[in-house]
């Protein structure tokens, strides 16, 4: 099925929107690794568009002799994705511009309008595994919520190292313990874990290479943009994904304190599923800290911090509460995962060895299922007829990617005329438990 754009006679506009989509296809890697488009309607920036999805359900014992089975109605868990941003990307053409020749001219703009485009949506869909926004008091039931399970490449002395094979597994550890389906897995790693990566792989020479693709990998590497298949996960690398600036004082006492003893571990009961029948906790704990007078402000929830000795990682978590009322006993509240995907209990935790901090991590690289994350696109309206000026409008059948290039506004002082081209769309996480966080140097 082509492209659908708009019945108007812009064939200049229409090229570039066509080609600047194709572009954006192939350098955006978060919309292709999303949902999208499950909902028509909403056509104005701040719209929102619903989703929604069923309740997990579990199959019960049946003896029909002895008591009927009751139905009861499907329920389901319903959320919203507000088309919170319209990106633009604009520029001006001159009349004395027309030395050039057409085809060069098609190419440098729409390449420009389609890195315009992706770097800062891409960054806006990372954001989305990152940012938090919970109440600060009361039971949570977590659903369209950033993901909180962890998997982490570390060294034998406990240290972040170069992104490996490790965390990879790890990932796959977490997705399966939450019945996340093996197909349509994404792994999109920082540059910096890309290039560790590529010295991860196992050289593969000779026809077997030839016939496993092994040979292309090692000649021509990770490109930003394209996805190989690794370890369960479609792979690829993005510059939009960031890391985390570890806080080197934690305590407002005089001395700096990078570490903190910690006092006691609990079990949490606030933070729940939110499409389990039955109140299901998510297996967060309580760790009370001892500080010197008081936590520094600079810790905050989103965070992720590190549990266990200098020399081991036992356990790391983002950060979902924070309780300074005894300034002197702060509580974090976390789930833990070990490296290697595994969800930890509080019996885990070891209170006057292991010890809590916020460390640097260079690279906080991303994993999800595709039905874990949700991305919308919409078409703005064109100008009229009447207003002077040309638009055209393409949408990509297959990513529901939308690039409108819009051109008026002639200037007879300066002979030029605006172009602009325009994306709106919004993303949510729509399920934490199929999405997830590896961490690497």
């Amino acid at each position: 099925m082509p492209p659908t754009f708009s019945a108007n006679d812009s064939l200049i506009e229409v090229a570039i929107a066509q080609r600047a989509l194709t572009q954006l296809n192939l350098m955006a890697m978060y919309p292709r690794v999303a949902v999208r488009d499950f909902e028509p309607g909403a056509f104005e920036r701040g719209d929102k568009v619903k989703i929604r999805r069923p309740k997990r359900r579990e199959a019960t014992d049946l003896n029909p002799r002895s008591a009927a089975y009751t139905f009861t109605e499907a329920q389901f868990f319903a959320g919203e994705v507000a088309l919170e941003r319209l990106w633009i990307d604009g520029f001006l053409i001159y009349g004395y511009d027309s030395n050039q020749t057409m085809e060069r001219y098609l190419a440098e703009t729409s390449e420009q309008i389609a890195y315009a485009i992706a770097t800062p949506n891409d960054r806006y869909m990372y954001n989305k595994f990152r940012a938090w926004d919970i109440p600060a008091t009361g039971n949570v039931n977590l659903g369209d919520h950033p993901p909180i399970a962890i998997s982490a490449c570390v060294d034998a002395n406990g240290q972040l190292t170069d992104f490996n094979n490790e965390g990879l597994r790890g990932a796959s550890v977490f997705l399966d313990k939450e019945n996340v389906p093996q197909t349509n897995r994404y792994c999109i790693m920082s540059s910096t874990a890309k290039g560790a990566f590529l010295g991860d792989a196992v050289v593969v020479t000779g026809f077997a290479a030839a016939s496993i693709g092994s040979g292309q990998l090692i000649q021509s590497g990770l490109r930003i943009g394209e996805f190989v298949e690794r370890y369960g996960f479609q792979v690829g690398g993005s510059n939009t994904v960031g890391g985390q600036t570890g806080i080197t004082d934690l305590d407002t006492a005089a001395s700096n304190q990078a570490t903190l003893p910690i006092a006691s571990v609990a079990a949490n009961t606030a933070f729940r599923y939110a499409d389990f029948a039955a109140t299901t906790n998510i297996g967060a704990i309580d760790i009370t800290l001892t500080a010197g007078t008081a936590l520094q402000n600079t810790v905050a929830v989103g965070q992720i911090a590190r549990i266990g000795t200098s020399n081991n990682a036992k356990a790391f978590g983002v950060i979902l509460r924070i309780n300074t009322t005894t300034a002197t006993a702060p509580v974090i509240t976390l789930v833990p995962y070990s490296p290697k995907g595994e969800k930890l209990l509080p019996s885990d935790i070891t209170p006057g060895t292991d010890v809590f901090s916020i460390p640097t991590i260079s690279s906080v690289n991303t994993v999800n299922h595709m039905e874990g994350i949700a991305m919308a696109t919409r078409r703005i309206g064109e100008p009229r007829r009447g207003s002077g000026a040309v638009a055209a409008s393409i949408t990509d059948p297959n990513s529901n990617l939308t690039i409108q290039v819009f051109t008026g506004n002639y200037d007879l002082g300066t002979v030029s005329e605006k172009n602009a081209a325009y994306m709106l769309t919004g993303s949510k996480i729509t399920d934490f438990r199929k999405c997830g966080l590896i961490l690497s140097k």
